[in-house]
C-alpha cells in the first residue's frame, strides 16, 4: 500500500488546491441528467473488498485535517441513507458488518442510482478521509479558499472510476436495536432503532424543521428513564413541515455527531412509529377521567405547556400557555406582554372529565404586573379536542385574585396565590372539559395570569 498522506485544514496547500480546482473545472459540466431506475438485482461485479469500514475509519488519524486512503484499498457497504427526502444533501451513508461512514459527492440525486439498499464498492485511489465537527467522511479532494482547505465531494469522474454499483436489495437494511444510554461512537453513521422513545412534551406537535425559512431544527427524544438524544432535521427535507407525534414507540435513524452532540437523522417519517401511550400515561377512558389532579410538575419552563390529553390552543394571535417555575414549584401562565400579533386569546383546556356524577373543580391562580382581569374559567360538553372557538362554553365562577390582592412579598410584581374554592360542575350524560381562557393585548392589557394545582373530584 502507498503511505498515508496527512494534511491539515489550516495549512496552505496551493498545489493540491490548484489540482483540485482544475479537476472541478474539467468535470463540473459533465452531469448525467438521465436518472437510472435502480434494478432489483444488479450486475455481477468483479471487485473484492480488502478493507472493512472499521479499518477505513481507523485510517483517519489527523483530527481536523485530512488523511489519504491507500490507492489499492477497496471497501464496500450497503447504502442506509441517501438524499431522496432532502434530509441529507449530496451525501450517502454506507455500512458493513463493522461500522458505517459518510461519503460526500459533488452532485445530487444520488438516490436515483445509489438508493437505500444498494451495495456499492469504492476504490480508495485519490480519495481522502476528513471529519466535519467530529464526523468522519470520505471526500474526493480539497479546495483552497482564502488560505484554508475545504472539503470537496467525489466528482462525476471519480464516481465513474472509483465507485462500482453492486446489487440492490428491495428490502431495507435491518437497523440495530439500541437504547439511548447504550449509544456510543461505534454506532456513528449506522442505522439504529430506538425502542420506547417519545419526543419531549415541548417538542410534540411541532414541525420537524422550519419549511418557511428552511432552517434545520433539533427536536429532543427521550426514553422513560429520562435519557435524551437529539433528532436533527434539515429545513430542506420534504417532510420538514410534518408534525411530530406525541405518542411513544420506535424510531429508526442514522446516527451522526456534531461536536459533543449525538444526533439522529431519519430518512422520512415512515421511520417514526410513535403511536402508543407516552411514558407513565394512563389510558383515556371513553367516558373521560373520574378525577384530575394536575400539578404541572412535568411542564418545561419557557416552553408551551404540553400535557397528556390537555389542549393548548391559540384562538387569536400566536401566544399559548407556557410552563414556568419558581422556588421549586411548576405552574402554567399566559401573558400578552410583547405579543405579536397584539391581540391574544389562548385556552388551556383540561383532559376530558366524566360528568355523569356531580363533580367539583378547584385550582390556584395569581397575577403578575397587574393591568387587567384577563383570566376566565369555563366548562364545555361539546369540545372536540382541538378547536376551542367552535365549542359551546358555559362560564364558571371561581374565586380569582383581583387588583387589590396582596403581593406575595414586599416589592414583588406578583400577587399571592388565591384558591378558587370548590366550584360545582354541571351533571351531564357524558364528558366535559374545563377551559382556562386568557385574553389580552400588548398595548394596555398585558397582565400575566398563572394557574396551578387543578383538581376535579
Amino acid at each position: 500500500m502507498l503511505p498515508l498522506m496527512r494534511l491539515f485544514k489550516n495549512n496552505n496547500w496551493p498545489l493540491l488546491a490548484t489540482a483540485s480546482m482544475a479537476l472541478l473545472l474539467t468535470f463540473s459540466a459533465c452531469v448525467d441528467t438521465e436518472f437510472d431506475e435502480p434494478p432489483t438485482g444488479g450486475a455481477p461485479v468483479d471487485i473484492t473488498p480488502n478493507m472493512s469500514i472499521a479499518q477505513l475509519r481507523a485510517l483517519h488519524v489527523t483530527s481536523g485535517g485530512y488523511d489519504s486512503i491507500p490507492a489499492d484499498a477497496v471497501f464496500s457497504g450497503v447504502v442506509v441513507m441517501d438524499d431522496r427526502s432532502g434530509n441529507y444533501y449530496k451525501t450517502l451513508v454506507i455500512q458493513d458488518s463493522t461500522g458505517g461512514i459518510e461519503i460526500s459527492f459533488n452532485d445530487g440525486y444520488l438516490y436515483t442510482s445509489m438508493p437505500v439498499g444498494r451495495t456499492i464498492y469504492v476504490r480508495g485511489k485519490g480519495l481522502l478521509l476528513s471529519d466535519y465537527e467530529g464526523l468522519i467522511q470520505v471526500i474526493g479532494s480539497v479546495v483552497e479558499e482564502g488560505g484554508d482547505l475545504r472539503d470537496f465531494g467525489l466528482t462525476e469522474a471519480q464516481v465513474r472510476t472509483n465507485v462500482v454499483k453492486g446489487a440492490y436489495l428491495p428490502s431495507p437494511p435491518v437497523p440495530k436495536k439500541v437504547k439511548i444510554n447504550e449509544i456510543n461512537d461505534s454506532h456513528l453513521s449506522t442505522l439504529i432503532e430506538l425502542e420506547d422513545v417519545e419526543f419531549i412534551g415541548a417538542d410534540t406537535m411541532k414541525t420537524y424543521a422550519d419549511p418557511v425559512t428552511n432552517n434545520s431544527l433539533n427536536r429532543t427524544l427521550q426514553d422513560c428513564n429520562g435519557n435524551t438524544i437529539l433528532l436533527r432535521t434539515s429545513g430542506y427535507a420534504d417532510f420538514a413541515a410534518a408534525i411530530t407525534p406525541r405518542g411513544k414507540g420506535n424510531l429508526v435513524g442514522v446516527l451522526g455527531v456534531f461536536r459533543d452532540d449525538l444526533q439522529l437523522y431519519i430518512r422520512d417519517t415512515t421511520d417514526v412509529n410513535l403511536d402508543s401511550l407516552r411514558c407513565g400515561e394512563v389510558p383515556l377512558p371513553a367516558e373521560g377521567f373520574s378525577s384530575l389532579n394536575e400539578t404541572f410538575s412535568s411542564v418545561a419552563s419557557f416552553e408551551e405547556a404540553a400535557l397528556a390529553y390537555w389542549a393548548n390552543v391559540a384562538v387569536v394571535g400566536a401566544e399559548k400557555w407556557e410552563g414556568r417555575g419558581f422556588s421549586g414549584n411548576q405552574f402554567v401562565q399566559a401573558s400578552a406582554f410583547n405579543a405579536s400579533p397584539s391581540n391574544v386569546e389562548t385556552w388551556l383546556i383540561s383532559a376530558p372529565i366524566d360528568l355523569r356524577t356531580q363533580k367539583e373543580v378547584s385550582f390556584r391562580s395569581s397575577w403578575g404586573f397587574y393591568k387587567h382581569q384577563g383570566l376566565t374559567v369555563w366548562v364545555s360538553t361539546d369540545f372536540t379536542g382541538s378547536n376551542a372557538a367552535t365549542a359551546t362554553w358555559q362560564p364558571l365562577n371561581p374565586i380569582l385574585p383581583n387588583a387589590g390582592t396582596a403581593l406575595d412579598s414586599p416589592g414583588s410584581s406578583y400577587c399571592q396565590w388565591v384558591s378558587s374554592g370548590n366550584v360545582a360542575l354541571p351533571v351531564y350524560n357524558g364528558k366535559g372539559y374545563i377551559g382556562f381562557k386568557y385574553t389580552g393585548d400588548s398595548g394596555n392589557n398585558t397582565t400575566t395570569w398563572r394557574v396551578d394545582d387543578v383538581k376535579v373530584q
